[in-house]
Parts: structure tokens; sequence; C-alpha cells
């Protein structure tokens, strides 16, 4: 589930490192050369701090869900720990669905990582510290570790506004690229061999006809169309968000409409024709049997059980480093018609994603580390760039990019992005009330991502559509409108209103300063 006109360059930024030991506070060291092998650091700091001649040792414990990312935690680790050698981080990644599972344990436990990722909120996006300050999982940064320019480092964050990034004046996040971004949800795909041996490598298909004429070429010659992950109900969003995006005016994977401000996308008649689309395919067994998941559906496109892979511009190292996969290319969607989209995928501001654990005992420590991966100039940023896993949120994007191997095929997603991706309205942006909203929460209640498990259940076994998403959109609806009357009547401004943008296209960026009249 998961904005101030920003151009924001980016998807998955920095995974978490977590803590645990004791320490003394120490005034942050300067930053060092990287080895040889390591791309050459420009970083000049704006003061030239000193370090005292002893430290008590101090291990942060990090984790994350960025599995395909560790060797390279490791590798930062050891360049961190050169510039703060009293500091040991013990990095530590898991399989995203387990580490959703056990985050909330460990903190249930007292054993929770000094810094960790939190991408999951209830209200969807834009709300992650607010679920973490209400769970009292989280701890602000400490300032005394941090240059005073820190804030200005950070793209699109309005200067890590309140909210989003910030309470009560304090930071408490170090954010990430939108869900949506540059390398996020928007791209297809495909293995280069099975594409050839079906004679489509200079077919692709541009149009959901296309598409559907090469799903019988393939499914002709024994081979699957696409695999789509869909285990788990929002796994679905790797293929819903390319076509839905694409395909509805407005779309966003809240399944609220931006045009009504209420649940009632699913029965747009946009949103109709284009699950019918999709769940033409599945009846037609051009898709990878199975309810699968996203680990599954990868291995298959890698395999060439199947040619087509919907999901997120992270595949573009994904693939690669944990598949050992690299044949394959990337394109758009199919739009519906020759006409072309009927809207582009919404993006946003950058996303809250990494926090320090309130458990934590080593805060200063553990923001020493965060502030050393965010220099812009830092060995961190250029050597996560080299490694071509994406375009982070803070830096000069052209010297991001720089610091990018020209082979990397990260790089061939960058004139792709503006053709699918918008800035979208952002309903937190414009009532910042929602943050204390408990209306979407309430929803959810009802049952977990609804609307999507829905949408599994049609792809797989059929049925009537509209009535089904009309039985479901009405009670969430019901409870979703009770709810705002409610929070409106105790003092908060918070309506449907605040999620319904009729006027905008879809097609265009939104004009965020509307939100500051």
């Amino acid at each position: 589930m998961r904005k101030l006109g920003f151009a924001i360059m980016a998807i998955v930024i920095i995974s978490s490192l977590a803590l645990s030991a004791c320490g003394t506070k120490a005034t942050p060291a300067p930053a060092q050369q990287p080895p040889a092998t390591a791309v050459p650091s420009t970083e000049v700091p704006t003061e030239a701090p000193t370090v005292e001649p002893t430290h008590e040792p101090v291990t942060l414990k990090y984790l994350d869900y960025s599995q395909e990312r560790l060797d390279f935690y490791k590798q930062a680790v050891v360049e961190f720990n050169k510039v703060y050698p009293w500091i040991t981080i013990e990095p530590e990644t898991m399989v995203e669905d387990d580490y959703k599972q056990t985050l909330p344990l460990m903190f249930q436990g007292g054993t929770s990582p000094d810094i960790f990722v939190y991408t999951w909120p209830a209200a969807g996006d834009y709300f992650e510290l607010k679920d973490l300050l209400d769970l009292g999982w989280v701890a602000p940064l400490d300032e005394s570790a941090l240059p005073a320019d820190f804030r200005a480092r950070f793209r699109g964050t309005n200067n890590m506004m309140e909210g989003l990034y910030s309470s009560g004046g304090k930071v408490y996040t170090i954010p990430r690229p939108p869900s949506n971004g540059v390398a996020g949800y928007a791209y297809m795909y495909y293995n280069k061999d099975v594409v050839a041996a079906a004679g489509l490598t200079d077919k692709i298909p541009t149009t959901w006809a296309e598409f559907k004429d090469a799903c019988a070429t393939l499914k002709a010659m024994g081979k699957y169309c696409f695999a789509a992950a869909m285990k788990d109900a929002r796994e679905l969003d790797r293929l819903i968000i390319p076509f839905m995006g694409t395909g509805v005016k407005g779309f966003n994977d809240s399944l609220i409409s931006s045009q009504t401000g209420e649940y009632t996308v699913m029965t747009d008649p946009q949103f109709v024709e284009t699950i019918q689309f999709l769940r033409s395919l599945y009846e037609a067994g051009y898709a990878l049997p199975g309810q699968n998941d996203k680990v599954f559906s990868r291995q298959a496109i890698a395999n060439g059980e199947a040619a087509f892979y919907f999901d997120g511009g992270w595949m573009s190292s994904v693939f690669p480093t944990t598949f050992q996969f690299s044949n394959f290319g990337v394109a758009i969607p199919p739009a519906p018609t020759a006409a072309g989209y009927r809207g582009k995928i919404a993006s946003g501001p950058p996303l809250g994603q990494t926090f320090i654990s309130s458990q934590s005992k080593h805060v200063y420590e553990a923001t020493l580390f965060l502030e050393w991966t965010t220099r812009p100039d830092g060995w961190y940023t250029q050597n996560f760039m080299k490694n071509g896993f994406d375009v982070l949120p803070w830096g000069d994007p052209a010297m991001l990019l720089s610091y990018m191997p020209a082979d990397n095929p990260t790089r061939d997603l960058i004139p792709l992005d503006p053709k699918v991706h918008v800035m979208a309205p952002q309903p937190s942006l414009k009532c910042p009330d929602l943050a204390k909203s408990n209306a979407r929460n309430a929803v959810d209640e009802l049952q977990t991502d609804w609307g999507y498990v829905l949408m599994v259940q049609y792809l797989s076994n059929g049925g009537d559509w509209v009535k089904l998403a009309t039985d479901v959109q009405n009670k969430q609806n019901k409870v979703f409108e009770e709810t705002l009357k409610s929070e409106a009547a105790s003092g908060l401004k918070v309506s449907v209103e605040c999620f319904a943008e009729p006027n905008w296209d879809g097609l265009t960026d939104f004009d965020y300063s509307v939100y500051n009249k």
C-alpha cells in the first residue's frame, strides 16, 4: 500500500541496520577515502570534526528485507568502521514476509534491531512515521550527531516536513524513493531468449491486443506468457499497478477513487474493463498456474518457463544478483489501445523507511551511521549507485548517475520513467489531519487488503466482478464515511474531499502548490 512539485528520481533507499551494546558519545569523525577498488569519494565535510582518542565499543544491529543487498551492506559497514572504529554494525536481512511477521515479535520481546525498515503502514504510504509513533517503536535521530544542513540533503521532502519525516521538530526517519519512483512499479520485464524463440524480439507488445497475441504465440510453443505473484494478496500489486495505473485515469493502489474520494474505483468502467482483460488472460491459460509468491514467479522468468514479468525497476538489479539472470529486457506496460495510456502510475515524494528503535541504547551511534550513509558524495552513496540498486533521494541526480556504470541495466529505466510515472495528488499533504485519522484503518479491519483479496479470487476463479466489487465497496464506504464524519465532528479536518481531485487528468504532474492556498 501503500507530494510540492518534486521531480523525484528514486525507489528503494537504504536498508536499516540494528544495534545493541554500550558506548559513549563522541564528535563525528570525517569521512575517509574508500579503498582503491571503490568509487573515489569527493565528499568534503562542512566542518572539521575531531575524534576522541578512545571509545567504549558499540555494536549496532541492522535489519531489513533487501536480501540482494546483503553483500553490499557488509562492505559498507567495513567502510563505516574505518571512520568510526569503535562502532560495529551487524547487518542482517530476511525474506520480506518473514520480516513483517518477525519485527513486531522482536519489539514485543524487547529484542528489536537498533535500526530497521518499516514500509507497510496500515493507512497507506506517508503514514509510516504515524504508525511507529503510535506503536512506540521509534526514537528520533540524535541532532548532536547531525550536520546543520542535514535536512537539506533530501530532495522532494520540503526540508524533511513534519508528519512525514519529522515530529515535534525532530527528524525520525531516512526517506526512500516512492514505491513508484524511477525504479518503482511500472515495468514489463521479459526473457530475451524466450521472446526471440517466439519471434517477438522486434514485436514487444505495446497494446493489450498485441500482448494477448504474443501470449497466444508463446502458448503455442509451450511457454507461459507471464508470471504474476499472488500468494500474498498485495503481491498482486506488481501486476495490478502497471495495468491499472495506465488503464484507469487517476488510479492509486489505495483503491480510493481520485474522482469521488470514496471506495468506488473497483467499479469504475475503466477498472472493470482492465480487470476483465486480465481475467481473460488467466482463462486462456496464458499465466503461470498457481497462487505463487514473487520469488517463484521471478524464477520462472529466469528459467525460461514464462516470457513476461511485471514488477518494479528494482528487478534490474534483483535479476542479476539474486537469480544470476542477466539476459532480460525491459519495456513499459502495454496500453489499452493504440491511443495510449488513460493515466500514468501515481508517484509522490520520498517515503519514510529507515528508523531507529525506541529500544536501542545507542541512538547517537545509530544516528552517526544514518548520517554517514546519506552523505551526498560519500562512500555509501557512490557505491550504492555503482551497484545500480536505484537512484537515491539525496544528492544531485546528475552526479548520482555519474556513479552508475554505463552498462548497468538500471540506466535503461531513466528514459522510460517519465513515460509511465506522474506526480499524483497526496491526501496526506492536502489534509494533514489524516495522520490522526483512523478511517482507512477501520476499513482495513473489515478485512485486510479486501480489494486485493477479491482481485486474486476473481483472476483465479472468475465470477461477476461488478457484483462482487459493489458488495465489498458498499461495506467499505459505510465504515469509511461514518469514521470520517465522527472524526470531523471531534475537530479533525478530514472528509472524503481529502481524497478527491476530480479535475486532475491523471497524465500530467499534479500541482502541489494548490495545497498551500
